[in-house]
């Protein structure tokens, strides 16, 4: 199979709208106008570009209806031809366009991924007029005629070289006009058939899914089941629409894509990258701002395995007058370029990046080292991708590199094992719970908080014999590490008697978080689910306050669990290792914050400092400039 995406190679791509005409652009073609925005893309150091051939428009199929139902489907008023392309309902007009375009992305070494069934749209939906109305992923009708478009139209584009791969389609898990769609066995069928009906026109170039958010078992479309289906996955972290408020150049904004792709990536069982991001406008940030933001994204998402970042999109859509732009504030000022072709800043930045990367020593980073896992709950609740994403980040402040396995799923080797807020009864199974504590006995260690959870076994596990618990509506005031910080649970756990080590606990005297002791390793329980706690505190990550927080899993690192040789000071300078061989790693240190920082280093004893590719270090000392980066190459001393 051939593949432009490779893990260990940050690829740098963009959504492709034409500048002039955007979504018209195949009824306004304009060849001249492609080349011209090809040309401008190349030289930003794009190298990938998504594109879409409107379905509405490829297949523009007309029902021809009586009084009881189709008789047969047209193109407008001519019946469909004798033709291949007939028979699939396809215009062959518009192909002939499309492989222009083809043309011209070979001539600037473009390659492109082909989002094959684009019925969604900046907020539009684009069926062809038979189809109007109808779901595109349940409805059978539509469902034949997608894998007829699909397989005339795959087979014949499949020969251009400027092919890196095929989309299901645009954010399918937002295709069907249907509200309330949630059915994983319709929405397992429908993404098997569509990608099964590319495999067998094009065995050379991946299937991708396309997706933007998905759950990550049950319900449609969800990560668990998609890597039986595609090749590779997606993920669109746009922080707009997430349940955070902090500001776009700071730490979970940045951290978002990495936090994505490894989640996705995890639990799919599939390489997983960026295919789309942005700022969507600048009530949320300046272009300055939006350029830093880039940058950080950049080299915090090639630190943490993911295959490549996209850009929503190309250029500017505000001089567009109808729809969806006209109605759509969102599909505005998102471009690497004004709508008069004027570059960004977020354009030198990308060359930078480029740049840089081109001229290391090394062709790939070597995947970043993981510490611990998060074991997602069998049964998760709404807001628990709020809840793994504050793990993600405290787990991160707290230098420990998070992936993530599903609790119904053989679990991964690790030294740490984390099980944050749990609420569910069915977290996990009893099978796969004894699994997991007898790697607990032979020395590993288990984080285990809980929100309104009944958990199994957890007197035992936890050393706490909880007398009684009751619904609490105020702050909640902790001491942990002497430090004062407050927090908002559910619930206060009253316990009668605690046989375990106390780590924190409450303004009158409670133990909420303690550690104890379980064979060889160790059980840390928190009646505080503190990761749930900071999900809607907005800017939580950022103030220095709230950055206290990661003491909770501060505590589960130890000298035999920590395969790191590097350590950094300050809590926003997040670092990534990349083992070469036993004698030489890389580390990736990351700068999540707006401000300049200056951070002591720390280097393992027997290690040093070989070469520094990036980044300004004397001595001891490191500078890392808003949003920047460090990269380093560290060797044994022999």
């Amino acid at each position: 199979m051939k593949s432009f995406f490779d893990e260990g190679r940050l690829f740098t791509g963009i959504n492709y709208w034409e500048s002039k005409s955007a979504i018209n652009m195949w009824e306004s073609f304009n060849e001249d106008i492609i080349d011209s925005d090809f040309k401008k893309l190349s030289e930003a150091g794009i190298t990938i570009l998504r594109v879409f051939p409107i379905w509405s428009v490829f297949q523009p199929l007309n029902a021809i209806r009586d009084n009881f139902g189709v008789i047969e489907y047209r193109l407008g008023e001519q019946p469909l031809p004798d033709t291949e392309a007939g028979r699939a309902g396809v215009d062959e007009a518009a192909c002939e366009k499309f492989e222009i375009m083809c043309k011209k992305a070979e001539k600037y070494n473009l390659k492109l991924i082909v989002g094959l069934l684009t019925g969604h749209m900046s907020g539009r939906y684009y069926a062809p007029p038979a189809f109007s109305g109808r779901n595109p992923i349940s409805d059978p009708t539509l469902v034949k005629w997608e894998i007829r478009f699909i397989r005339y139209f795959v087979d014949r584009m499949k020969k251009f070289d400027a092919i890196a791969g095929w989309d299901l389609g645009n954010e399918c898990c937002g295709f069907t006009p249907v509200d309330g769609f949630d059915n994983n066995d319709v929405s397992y069928v429908w993404q098997s058939v569509i990608a099964d009906t590319i495999k067998l026109s094009d065995s050379n170039h991946p299937v991708i899914s396309g997706y933007d958010v998905m759950p990550v078992a049950g319900g449609a479309f969800n990560a668990l089941e998609l890597g039986e289906a595609v090749d590779i996955n997606t993920t669109h972290p746009y922080t707009f629409f997430a349940d955070f408020k902090d500001p776009l150049v700071s730490m979970r904004p940045i951290l978002e894509g990495a936090f994505k792709c490894r989640l996705y990536g995890d639990i799919s069982k599939t390489p997983t990258f960026i295919q789309e991001v942005g700022s969507i406008g600048y009530t949320t940030c300046s272009r300055e701002t939006e350029a830093m933001f880039y940058r950080a994204l950049l080299y915090s998402s090639w630190a943490n395995n993911c295959l490549g970042v996209m850009w929503w999109c190309a250029f500017d859509q505000d001089n567009i007058e109808y729809a969806p732009y006209d109605f759509n504030n969102i599909g505005s000022e998102y471009g690497f370029f004004k709508n008069d072709g004027e570059a960004k800043p977020i354009v030198k930045e990308n060359i930078k990046f480029r740049e840089f990367t081109e001229k290391l020593p090394f062709d790939k980073l070597p995947p970043a080292i993981t510490d611990a896992v998060c074991i997602i709950p069998k049964v998760t609740e709404e807001n628990y991708m709020g809840v793994l994403r504050s793990t993600y980040s405290l787990a991160k402040q707290a230098d420990i590199n998070l992936g993530f396995a599903y609790a119904d799923l053989p679990l991964p080797e690790s030294d740490i094992y984390i099980m944050p807020s749990i609420d569910t009864t069915r977290a996990i199974t009893r099978y796969r719970l004894v699994e997991l504590l007898e790697r607990v006995k032979n020395g590993a260690t288990l984080y285990l908080s809980v929100g309104s959870a009944q958990f199994r076994w957890f007197d035992r596990l936890s050393g706490l014999d909880i007398a009684y618990r009751e619904g609490i509506n105020d702050y909640e005031t902790i001491f942990i590490d002497g430090e004062r910080l407050t927090l908002k649970p559910d619930f206060k756990y009253v316990a009668e008697k605690c046989s375990a080590e106390v780590i924190a606990s409450s303004e009158d005297g409670r133990p909420v978080f303690v550690k104890n002791k379980y064979g060889k390793g160790y059980i840390f329980a928190s009646t505080i689910p503190v990761e749930k706690c900071l999900i809607n505190q907005n800017d939580v990550f950022n103030r220095e306050e709230s950055q206290k927080f990661s003491k909770w899993y501060t505590s589960l690192k130890s000298e035999n669990s920590n395969k790191r040789v590097l350590k950094i000071s300050a809590q926003m300078l997040c670092v990534t290792e990349h083992i070469l061989d036993k004698n030489s790693r890389y580390a990736v240190i990351v700068n999540y914050s707006k401000e300049t920082i200056n951070s002591n280093i720390e280097i393992a004893r027997d290690w040093k400092i070989d070469e520094v590719y990036m980044g300004d270090i004397s001595g001891d000392m490191l500078t890392l400039k808003a949003c920047d980066a460090a990269v380093i190459k560290l060797v044994k001393e022999v």
